[in-house]
C-alpha cells in the first residue's frame, strides 16, 4: 500500500507538499520536507531546493510570513482548513486553492499535508468578468439614454443613473412598478407595450410622452425581450432617449419653413432649381419679376440666366460656381450684375448649394436664391466714394484718426496714422507699441494724459514728438476724447492725429526771425524798469516810455501812474503776482495788456526779481517785453486747434471736387463761405451758378479742363477770386485728377490757399527794393559826381590862393570831398549787399580782385605804400562780385585810420587745406584789446575815427555770407593786422 500511496502522491494533478512541524519554546517552526511532480512543475521549485527550508527561506519574508500564518492556523485549529492564495514562484505567479490537513501523533501535530489546486485561469476569468461588469456599469451609468430592466411581472430589476434622474429617484428602484412612477393611463400603456414585447418576442420602438417631476418629456423608447439560457423570455429591457428638443426643433423647423415660404414671397426673393444633368432650371415668379419680366418670358434653361449676366462678371461667377461644385466651398455665393427687361444692369446676390450628388460625387441638382442688392451696392459705392474723399482730404491735411477699445484693449489706426508713423498698413500695432513711438522726453506726458482720460474721462489735446520707424522725429498733435456706454462707463477712446512738423518748423523759423529782428532793432520793443518799494518811485528807461506811447522823460514815475496804463481786466491778476514777488515767494513773471498813451492796446510780458540791498531797501527790478504778436499767434493757434477738430469743413483753405461738367461734388465750409453759401448750397451746382464773377468762372473752368486733358496735377500760383462780398482775393491752387467711385468718371480734386496778404507783402518788398536801387543810383552817380566836381574845382582854386592858411582850408575841403566819395562807395556796397539777399556764392578769382584793390589804393592814396609778400596765389574762392568791397574797405581802413605821415601796409597770403588766408597789416595806432570784439559791429568806430563805422561791419557781413572768417590782431611792433580766411571753390 505504501508504494501505491507513493505513486498517487507523485502522479497527482494537484500540487502536494509535506511540511514538518517542530516546536521550540512553544513556537512552531515549519520546514518543507517533500513535494510531488505537479508541485515542482507549477512552482519551478525542486524537492531538493525546498527540503529543510522554511517558507520565508523559499518564498521570501513577506510571502513566507503569510504562508506560515496559514500553517500556524491549521496547527492551532487541529483540523483541515481551506483558503485561496496568490504566490510568486520561479515558474511564475500562481493562484491556488489550498487545503491543509494536520498529521497528529499522540495528540500533537507533527506534519501538515498540503494540497494546492491551480485556479489561476479561473481567477483570471473572474477578474476579467469583474472588469467587464465594471465597464458595463460605467457605460450604463454614463449613458445619456435611460436604460431599465423589468421582469415579466413588470417589476423593475435595474435602472441606470439617467433613468433614475428622469424620475428623480434616490432610493433603490428594484421592485418598483410603473404604477409607482406614472399616472394610471401612462402606466397602463407601458404594461401594454411590455406585453407586446413578451408575447411577440420582438423589439418594438415607440414615441411616447412621459410625465416627469421636471415636466413632460417626449421620448423615443426601444423595448426588447430578455431570454434565459433555455431561450425563455424572462424580462423586458428598455432604452429610452429624450427627443423633446428634437421635436421642438422639428416644430421650429416647420415654422421656419412656413415663414420662409412667406418671406420668399413677401421679400420678393428669386428662387431657382437647377437640374445639372439637363441644365433645365425652374424659376419662380419673383426671380423673373426682379428683372422686370413675367415668368412666361423666361426660358426654363440655364441659358436664360447665363446670357443675362454682365460679361465683366461672368468669369468670376463661373469660378465661384466651379469652386462650390468641386467641394472647395460650402455654398455658391456671388455678387454680379444682370440685365433687366429695360436693358439696365441690376446688382444681384446669387446664393446656392448642390443638394444632390451621384455615387461618384458628381453634382446632380442645385437650388438657390436671387437677392436684389442694387440699392445696397449703390450705397456701398457712395460710401466708398465718401471714404476716399475723406482719406484724400486727411492725407492733404496730414490728419488721421485712432480708436482704442478699453474692453478688449484693441487699437485701430487710420491709414494716415500708419503713414505718419512710417508703419505699413498691413502690420498690427497694440496700445503699448503705439505709446512707445513717442519721444522719450514726451512719453510720460502722453501716458499720464491717456491714463487720466481712461480713468476720469478727461479729454486731452497735446503737441508732442514721435520717433518714426526710420528714426526720424516728427511733431504731432494728438487729441483724445472718451467714449461711454449707455450706463456712462468709459469703454473706449476716440481721437485725431495730425502731423504738425511743418508748422513747428515754421514756428521755430519764426522765433529765430523774431530774435534776429529784436537784435536788429536794438531792443526798442523791450523796456527796463525799477520800483523802490519804500518810496514808491518808479524809474523807466526811454524804451519803456516809447513802449507805452510816451515821449522820453514824461512818465510820472509812480506805481499809480503805471497801473493806469494796464487793462482793468488784467490789473487784479498782475497785482497778485506782484504781491507774491514782493513777499519773495517767486520771481515776477506774468502777461497783461497795455493801453498806450496814443490808444493802442499791446500785450506785454513782465519779468522781475526782488533785490534787497545791505541798507535794507527793497526794489523790484525787471523788464517788460511787448509780446503782442506772440499772443495774437497763440490765440490764432488755439482757434486753429479748435477748427482742426472738424477735419474737412473747418479747414481754412478751400477743398472741393468737381466733375467734368463743372458740377461741385464736394465743397468744404471755406469754399462755400467764399461764395456766400453753405456746402449744401454749393454741391450739385456748377461754377456758373455760384461764382459771383463770370470771368473767374471761365478761368477756373479752363484750369479744370487742362487737368482732365493732361491727366496730371496742375498748380496755379496766383488765381484771383471775387468773393460774395465783392472782395478780390488771390489764391494758390493745386488741382489733381480724381476718379468718382460711383461712376468711375473723371473729376478734379482742388486745394486752394488764400495768399492775398503774402502777395501784397511781396509787392511792398519789391517796391522797397526798387526805392533802394533808386537811392543807390543817386548816391553812386549824382552825389559822387558832384563830390568829384567839388574836389576838382577846389584843387584848381588851391593853386591861386594867396596864403598858406587859405590853402589849408582848401586842402581840408578836398580831403572831405574824398572821404565823402569813399562814403558813397561804402553806401553802394551796403546797398548791393541788401539787394543781393538770397543770392548764391560763385567762384571768384582771388588774385584779380585783391590786385585791383591794391593798385587802386596805390594810385589814390598819396600818403600810403602797399607791399605784397610774395605772389598772390591764382586760386578761386566762393564769394560774389562784392569781394572787391571786402578788400577795398580793409585797405582803405588801414590808410584812413593811420596816424603816421606815411601809412605802410603789408599784404600777405597763404593757401591751406580748403581755404586761403589774406593778412593786411598796418603801422597805425592799433586797436585796444577791449575794443577788438566790437570793431566789426554796425556803427562801431575807432576811438579817434570820424567815419561811419559801416565799413568793417560790411566786411564781416560779407565774409560770413561767404562762409569765411575775419579777425583783428596786433602788428609787431605797432599797428593792427586784419586776417581774412575764405573757402576755396572746388
Amino acid at each position: 500500500m505504501t508504494n501505491a500511496y507513493e505513486a498517487m502522491f507523485r502522479e497527482a494533478d494537484d500540487a502536494i507538499f509535506l511540511v514538518d512541524v517542530a516546536r521550540t519554546d512553544g513556537e512552531c517552526e515549519f520546514t518543507f520536507k517533500q513535494n510531488n511532480t505537479a508541485y515542482q512543475q507549477q512552482t519551478g521549485l525542486t524537492e531538493d531546493a525546498m527540503f529543510g527550508q522554511t517558507p520565508k527561506e523559499v518564498l521570501g519574508d513577506e510571502q513566507g510570513a503569510a504562508v506560515e500564518a496559514n500553517y500556524r492556523r491549521c496547527v492551532e485549529q487541529g483540523t483541515t482548513i481551506e483558503y485561496e492564495e496568490r504566490l510568486d514562484f520561479p515558474a511564475g505567479t500562481t493562484d491556488w486553492q489550498t487545503k491543509l490537513t494536520p498529521v497528529t501523533e499522540d495528540g500533537t501535530v507533527t506534519q501538515i499535508v498540503g494540497v494546492a489546486r491551480d485556479i489561476t485561469e479561473q481567477k483570471e476569468r473572474e477578474r476579467e468578468h469583474r472588469r467587464t461588469y465594471r465597464r458595463f456599469q460605467t457605460v450604463l451609468e454614463t449613458m445619456s439614454a435611460a436604460v431599465f430592466l423589468k421582469d415579466t411581472d413588470g417589476r423593475y430589476l435595474l435602472m441606470n443613473q439617467a433613468c433614475r434622474d428622469v424620475f428623480d429617484i434616490d432610493a433603490d428602484p428594484v421592485g418598483m412598478t410603473d404604477e409607482d412612477l406614472f399616472p394610471e393611463p401612462v402606466a397602463a400603456q407601458a404594461r401594454a407595450d411590455d406585453r407586446r414585447v413578451i408575447e411577440g418576442g420582438e423589439q418594438i420602438e415607440i414615441e411616447e410622452t412621459v410625465p416627469t417631476p421636471a415636466g413632460e418629456s417626449v421620448r423615443l423608447t426601444r423595448k426588447s425581450p430578455v431570454h434565459d439560457e433555455e431561450g425563455s423570455i424572462r424580462g423586458v429591457c428598455g432604452v429610452s432617449t429624450d427627443i423633446t428638443e428634437q421635436k421642438t426643433r422639428e416644430r421650429t423647423l416647420q415654422q421656419i419653413k412656413d415663414r420662409l415660404e412667406l418671406a420668399v414671397e413677401g421679400a420678393q426673393l428669386g428662387v431657382w432649381d437647377w437640374d445639372m444633368t439637363t441644365d433645365e432650371v425652374e424659376f419662380n415668379d419673383q426671380w423673373a419679376a426682379m428683372l422686370g419680366h413675367s415668368l412666361d418670358d423666361i426660358e426654363a434653361h440655364l441659358d436664360a440666366w447665363e446670357r443675362r449676366v454682365h460679361p465683366d462678371d461672368l468669369a468670376a461667377v463661373e469660378d465661384a460656381l466651379s469652386a462650390h461644385m468641386d467641394g472647395v466651398t460650402e455654398y455658391y455665393d456671388a455678387d454680379h450684375r444682370m440685365r433687366t427687361a429695360s436693358g439696365e444692369w441690376k446688382w444681384i446676390r446669387d446664393i446656392g448649394k448642390v443638394v444632390e450628388r451621384n455615387e461618384d460625387g458628381e453634382p446632380l441638382r442645385a437650388v438657390g436664391i436671387h437677392l436684389d442688392i442694387d440699392d445696397q451696392k449703390r450705397r456701398e459705392t457712395e460710401l466708398e466714394r465718401t471714404r476716399t474723399l475723406i482719406e484724400r482730404t486727411q492725407e492733404s491735411a496730414s490728419i488721421g484718426w485712432w480708436e482704442v477699445d478699453l474692453v478688449d484693449e484693441s487699437l485701430t489706426w487710420s491709414d494716415e496714422v500708419f503713414r505718419i508713423h512710417e508703419v505699413p498698413t498691413t502690420e498690427s500695432v497694440d496700445l503699448e507699441e503705439a505709446l512707445d513711438f513717442y519721444h522719450p522726453d514726451d512719453r510720460n506726458t502722453i501716458e499720464r494724459a491717456f491714463t487720466r482720460l481712461a480713468a476720469e474721462g478727461e479729454s486731452y489735446d497735446l503737441e508732442l514728438r514721435i520717433l518714426t520707424t526710420s528714426g526720424g522725429t516728427r511733431w504731432v498733435r494728438t487729441v483724445g476724447d472718451p467714449q461711454c456706454d449707455e450706463d456712462g462707463e468709459i469703454v473706449g477712446v476716440l481721437g485725431l492725429f495730425q502731423d504738425i512738423t511743418d508748422r513747428k518748423e515754421r514756428e521755430q523759423a519764426l522765433e529765430e526771425t523774431e530774435q534776429r529782428l529784436t537784435i536788429a532793432l536794438d531792443g526798442t520793443r523791450t523796456g527796463v524798469w525799477e520800483w523802490d518799494l519804500a518810496t514808491d518811485e518808479v524809474v523807466w528807461t526811454e524804451s519803456m516810455e516809447r513802449l507805452f506811447g510816451l515821449e522820453p522823460g514824461t512818465f510820472e514815475g509812480t506805481y499809480e501812474a503805471f497801473a493806469g496804463y494796464v487793462h482793468p481786466d488784467d490789473l487784479p491778476a498782475l497785482e497778485r503776482a506782484i504781491e507774491r514777488a514782493k513777499a519773495g515767494d517767486e520771481p515776477l513773471k506774468t502777461e497783461y495788456r497795455i493801453r498806450t498813451a496814443d490808444g493802442e492796446q499791446l500785450w506785454g510780458e513782465v519779468r522781475a526779481e526782488l533785490v534787497e540791498s545791505e541798507d535794507g531797501s527793497r526794489r523790484l527790478v525787471g523788464v517788460l517785453s511787448e509780446i503782442t504778436s506772440r499772443k495774437e499767434y497763440e490765440l490764432a493757434l488755439e482757434a486753429t486747434r479748435e477748427e482742426l477738430r472738424k477735419i474737412i469743413d473747418l479747414v481754412p483753405d478751400l477743398i472741393f471736387v468737381k466733375d467734368r461738367e463743372g458740377e461741385y461734388l464736394l465743397a468744404n465750409e471755406a469754399t462755400a463761405s467764399a461764395y456766400g453759401r453753405t456746402p449744401d448750397g454749393v454741391e450739385g451746382k456748377t461754377e456758373r451758378e455760384i461764382i459771383p464773377d463770370a470771368g473767374d468762372s471761365e478761368a477756373f473752368r479752363q484750369d479744370d479742363l487742362a487737368v482732365f486733358e493732361s491727366g496730371g496735377p496742375k498748380t496755379i500760383d496766383e488765381e484771383p477770386l471775387t468773393t460774395a462780398d465783392g472782395e478780390t482775393r488771390i489764391f494758390q491752387t493745386t488741382k489733381i485728377p480724381y476718379k468718382v467711385a460711383e461712376t468711375d468718371e473723371d473729376a478734379v480734386l482742388g486745394y486752394a490757399r488764400d495768399i492775398t496778404d503774402l502777395k501784397e507783402y511781396e509787392r511792398t518788398v519789391e517796391e522797397q527794393r526798387d526805392n533802394l536801387k533808386l537811392l543807390n543810383q543817386v548816391v553812386r552817380h549824382d552825389i559822387k559826381n558832384q563830390l568829384m566836381v567839388v574836389e576838382s574845382y577846389t584843387e584848381l582854386l588851391e593853386g591861386s590862393l594867396p596864403d598858406d592858411r587859405s590853402r589849408t582850408y582848401a586842402q581840408t575841403v578836398i580831403e572831405a570831398a574824398k572821404e565823402a566819395a569813399d562814403i558813397t562807395e561804402t553806401a553802394r556796397d551796403v546797398t548791393d549787399v541788401l539787394l543781393q539777399v538770397g543770392s548764391d556764392r560763385t567762384p571768384v578769382g582771388l588774385r584779380a580782385e585783391l590786385s585791383a584793390q591794391i593798385e587802386q589804393v596805390r594810385s589814390e592814396k598819396d600818403r600810403a605804400t602797399v607791399s605784397v609778400d610774395g605772389p598772390i596765389p591764382d586760386v578761386t574762392v566762393l564769394a560774389d562780385d562784392l569781394l572787391e568791397a571786402v578788400f577795398r574797405n580793409l585797405l582803405t581802413n588801414a590808410v584812413v585810420h593811420n596816424d603816421k605821415e606815411v601809412a605802410e601796409i603789408a599784404v600777405s597770403t597763404a593757401v591751406s587745406d580748403g581755404s586761403v588766408r589774406v593778412s593786411i597789416a598796418d603801422n597805425g595806432p592799433g586797436i585796444p584789446d577791449d575794443h577788438k570784439e566790437q570793431i566789426f559791429q554796425e556803427g562801431e568806430k575807432g576811438l579817434e575815427s570820424g567815419g561811419t563805422g559801416i565799413g568793417l561791419y560790411l566786411v564781416e557781413t560779407l565774409v560770413d555770407k561767404y562762409g569765411g572768417d575775419v579777425r583783428v590782431g596786433d602788428n609787431d611792433p605797432r599797428g593792427s593786422v586784419f586776417t581774412l580766411e575764405l573757402p576755396l571753390a572746388e
